[in-house]
């Protein structure tokens, strides 16, 4: 028997555990709320608020999900394109997400935040037709058209949600926004397994490995057309145009904000981290199975270097959604509660990426591996519930474009150092968690 077997149900054990507890719970708070509140205000406000939200985020993220196990060798076994093209490629998809940051999120603001959620699926289907193509010019209009479509992805969804939340009062109704943050990230991480055995499914049925981006563009415009239906329009200038302020300033007194600098420098570090992390651990591991002794108890094959990256992927995103049932059990309320949680965050996710560097045994690595991705599940929600307090609504869009500049250039800039070799992994890994020390300092400086 593979030991990642046994990891993984380990992981669907402690899901299995966490979601009971926060059935049970949820259901003690319902039956308390329902005494005070009336029952047709929590059932047709929240639960209509929750599918209409949902709905759509699941299919933007299932678009996203179906393409991406596939994007690398689509274009390097498929297309028989260089490996120097093939960097050039997703150097070009994160300079344009690091660039369109600059802007979205004011156009977003200023032409309404629903309108930006049908961009996303209009450009995002446009980047999947062009690996129709095998023009090499036509596949970077596409990573310039796909990195646009991952900026408004994780900027423009979240900002319509919550300007929505608070327009419906929805907090009177029982439902908490960061119910809505943790929900976002479990349902990605289900969506993310489910993708994966999707696409896979489909590149065997159809012999092809374009089979998945085109279910995506299926996705994306049942999306956009759920969404023209279904979600009202909100904005995010009306507070500044009644005051006659104009957009820059407004943007230069957020940005001015101590808090809100932490928590631009705490993404740029963590989901930096995060981004060279996917691109590490599959060789990491390779790594740690071939210095380790390969026959324990049985259980490991003798096969040094065959790994069940399927097994590994779908266990670490049982982690993620762990980190996320967590923050949904914590049941936090306060800003200093989630402020310490952030900072507990930061500070796991540096001893995760630190510990393989230490310690190289496969067992070791992986679980560090699966600590890391807990972190992750945790950090999502708490840095979002975290962002909606400090950020004003009017200059939402703008400052949550603005902070992922940093965030995709950090990228672009560690893709152009990688290199190969174990020793490599290791310094980067190393840097990575002296980062998060860096980002753990300044949030206990000015968000305590």
């Amino acid at each position: 028997m593979e030991l990642y077997t046994l990891y993984f149900g380990a992981m669907l054990s402690l899901n299995g555990v966490a979601l009971y507890y926060r059935y049970q719970r949820a259901r003690q708070e319902s039956v308390q709320e329902s005494i005070a509140l009336p029952e047709t205000t929590y059932k047709d406000a929240a639960s209509h608020f929750r599918t209409t939200y949902f709905g759509v985020y699941i299919l933007a993220t299932a678009a996203d999900w179906l393409q991406g196990p596939y994007l690398y060798t689509l274009y390097k076994d498929s297309m028989g394109l260089p490996e120097s093209t093939v960097a050039a490629l997703f150097t070009t998809g994160f300079l344009a997400a690091a660039i369109s940051a600059s802007f979205v999120g004011t156009l977003a603001d200023t032409y309404g935040r629903r309108s930006a959620c049908i961009g996303y699926c209009v450009f995002y289907s446009l980047s999947c037709l062009t690996v129709l193509s095998e023009d090499v010019l036509i596949l970077f209009v596409g990573r310039v058209l796909g990195g646009m479509s991952t900026t408004l992805l994780f900027s423009v969804f979240e900002t319509w949600m919550i300007a929505e939340y608070k327009r419906q009062e929805l907090s009177a109704s029982g439902l908490k926004l960061g119910d809505m943050f943790s929900m976002s990230v479990i349902l990605s991480g289900v969506v993310a397994i489910a993708c994966g055995i999707i696409s896979e499914v489909l590149v065997e049925e159809t012999e092809t490995k374009t089979a998945p981006f085109v279910a995506a563009i299926c996705c994306l415009v049942t999306a956009a057309v759920t969404i023209s239906r279904t979600w009202s329009e909100n904005f995010g200038t009306s507070a500044d145009e009644k005051e006659g302020q104009p957009n820059a300033a407004t943007l230069r007194t957020a940005l001015a904000d101590r808090r809100i600098l932490t928590l631009g420098l705490a993404t740029a570090i963590f989901e930096g981290s995060m981004y060279l992390f996917v691109f590490f651990w599959a060789p990491a591991l390779k790594a740690a199975r071939a210095q380790t002794n390969p026959s324990v108890s049985g259980l490991i094959i003798a096969d040094t270097t065959s790994l069940p990256f399927g097994l590994i992927f779908s266990s670490f995103m049982c982690a993620m959604m762990l980190g996320s049932l967590s923050f949904s059990v914590l049941r936090i309320t306060s800003y200093q509660e989630v402020s310490t949680l952030l900072l507990t965050t930061i500070a796991l996710a540096a001893i995760a990426l630190l510990l393989p560097v230490l310690a190289k045994s496969e067992a070791c690595v992986f679980w560090s591996f699966a600590l890391f991705e807990v972190c992750v599940g945790l950090y999502y929600p708490t840095m979002s519930r975290l962002k909606s307090e400090v950020v004003e609504e009017a200059s939402r869009g703008r400052v949550y474009g603005v902070m992922r500049i940093p965030l995709n250039l950090f990228v672009v800039i560690a893709l152009g150092l990688i290199k190969e070799g174990e020793g490599y992994r290791d310094t980067v890994s190393a840097v990575s968690g002296a980062l998060l020390l860096i980002a753990f300092a300044a949030v206990a400086q000015y968000l305590q």
